[in-house]
């Protein structure tokens, strides 16, 4: 009973110790992105055409997030505009696919799977979150986050990580509404003549102060940034760390091999189920699928319980609950668990 009760505890200072460093490092790295890339949001990821979709899941493939840890990154695109389903098709593809996790593939299942599991996400992923964009979007958001948050950061996106001008002057973006967010990319309402001129008159001083910054004081900057940003999560973080933590220390160790080891197609679902609640790396997990499978569990049932428990977890639902309500909660997570089920099958059959 001890023992269990220490294991927990030891798993929930892990978890918390681990995402706290890389939240707040993440946040770091993001403003530090968000301050000098903030255009290319602007030019591939703010419209709602199937390109940016495509590039979001590319920019997703390429960051080796875990699914808690690409949560600051959302929250910086969605802040600068990015439409929701463009937002889902990133965070969807950060925590599965991304080089490490290919090289790991290769190695341990070979190149057909890898290539079938990249293949198969890439497109399944695209599709999904291209129908989700189609639907009312806003209704997914808190209010509180839709019209404080939300509102702020697109009152900034024309200057991004730029202080505002005094009280005084007529900001470029003083004309803003919350609603544009899901339908306009344009952060002005002003004519199209004059809102270049109105851009740069508000921004150029600041940036030029901002290229001259020292790195000292930039870097002071982006670490309060982080730490703000932390402070508002943090009881989302103890919450859903100590729910993983829990239900991690009273998981099983030899759950696969003695209760799913001869389930078939029903093993492919209760994994799928089972993983979205584990909070897990990817790359750490595939070593004990391979084990695993080589001690005679189905591929199947292994690649739907990687890719539910990668892909969502019950820690990062905890987390995203200050973004979004639990309708948007389920959406998300029955959307990864279908991917492991769809996949799992897959891989079951082939």
């Amino acid at each position: 009973m001890w023992d269990k009760i220490l294991t927990i505890l030891q798993e929930f200072l892990f978890l918390f110790s681990e995402i706290s460093i890389l939240f707040i490092l993440v946040s770091m790295l993001v403003a530090f992105v968000n301050e000098k890339y903030s255009k290319f949001f602007e030019t591939h990821l703010k419209s709602d055409g199937f390109g940016s979709y495509i590039k979001a899941i590319f920019l997703g493939a390429l960051t080796p997030f875990c699914s808690c840890s690409s949560i600051p990154l959302l929250n910086a695109f969605l802040r600068a505009g990015v439409p929701l389903g463009v937002c889902i098709a990133y965070l969807s593809t950060s925590p599965l696919i991304n080089p490490i996790i290919l090289v790991m593939f290769i190695a341990s299942f070979g190149v057909k799977i890898t290539l079938l599991y990249v293949g198969f996400l890439f497109g399944i992923i695209l599709l999904l979150a291209f129908g989700i964009s189609k639907t009312n979007t806003r209704v997914f958001f808190n209010e509180n986050f839709l019209n404080n948050e939300l509102q702020e950061g697109q009152t900034k996106s024309c200057c991004s990580s730029v202080k505002s001008q005094p009280t005084t002057q007529t900001s470029c973006c003083s004309s803003t509404k919350p609603s544009q967010f899901f339908t306009q990319s344009s952060c002005c309402l002003g004519s199209k003549i004059t809102q270049s001129a109105m851009q740069s008159s508000c921004c150029s001083s600041n940036n030029s102060l901002l290229k001259f910054a020292k790195p000292e004081s930039r870097l002071k900057k982006y670490f309060t940034q982080s730490l703000k940003e932390y402070k508002k999560i943090l009881p989302y973080i103890i919450i859903g760390m100590a729910i993983g933590a829990t239900i991690h220390g009273a998981f099983p160790q030899n759950f696969f091999e003695e209760y799913l080891k001869d389930y078939g197609i029903l093993g492919v679902i209760i994994a799928a189920f089972i993983g979205v609640l584990l909070y897990m790396n990817c790359t750490a997990m595939i070593p004990v699928a391979l084990s695993l499978t080589q001690a005679g569990v189905p591929l199947g049932i292994m690649m739907s319980f990687l890719i539910a428990g990668a892909g969502c977890s019950l820690p990062e639902l905890i987390l995203l609950k200050r973004i979004f309500k639990t309708s948007f909660l389920f959406l998300f997570a029955g959307m990864i668990v279908f991917i492991a089920i769809s996949f799992g099958l897959l891989i079951f059959f082939i």
